[in-house]
């Protein structure tokens, strides 16, 4: 699902001036992942979108896909299927499976746009073809 990057034997400060110094998209999104599930660090949501959002627009995929996750769920940010929509469109352009799965599931269900199983379907497709099982299996169902 999400890629995780253990910088062994940095603590989290180092881990920081990475981010900060050198623009590095992997320690953002690493910062932001440990802050959302709270691993050597207090959770914190508001940090955890704050590093994702770094990353996301530095290209990363996976943070990408965190920031449509958050926006369509409401979490550390206003509910807003239209800007989950955006992410997970980033997301999908740069390969990432799960975010074409989600679009899928947008479009069937009208989340951020209006229903178009076709779209759905065309979405499952994609990420089946890359590899995906939930996406074959959905697209399985959506027949």
């Amino acid at each position: 699902m999400v890629k995780v990057i253990y910088y062994s034997g940095r603590m989290i400060r180092n881990l920081t001036k990475l981010a900060d110094r050198d623009e590095d998209a992997d320690a953002m999104f690493e910062l932001g992942y440990r802050y959302y599930y709270g691993y050597g660090v207090r959770h914190n949501v508001k940090k955890a979108i704050m590093w994702f959002y770094n990353a996301a627009i530095r290209g990363d995929a996976d943070a990408c896909y965190m920031m449509g996750t958050m926006c369509s769920c409401g979490e550390g940010c206003p509910l807003d299927d239209e800007e989950a929509m955006d992410w997970f469109l980033q997301a999908a352009d740069l390969g990432h499976l799960d975010s074409m799965n989600e679009l899928g599931i947008m479009f069937a269900e009208g989340y951020g746009v209006e229903a178009n199983m076709d779209f759905a379907r065309e979405w499952w497709q994609k990420a089946a073809d890359a590899g995906s099982e939930e996406a074959a299996e959905n697209l399985k169902k959506s027949e």
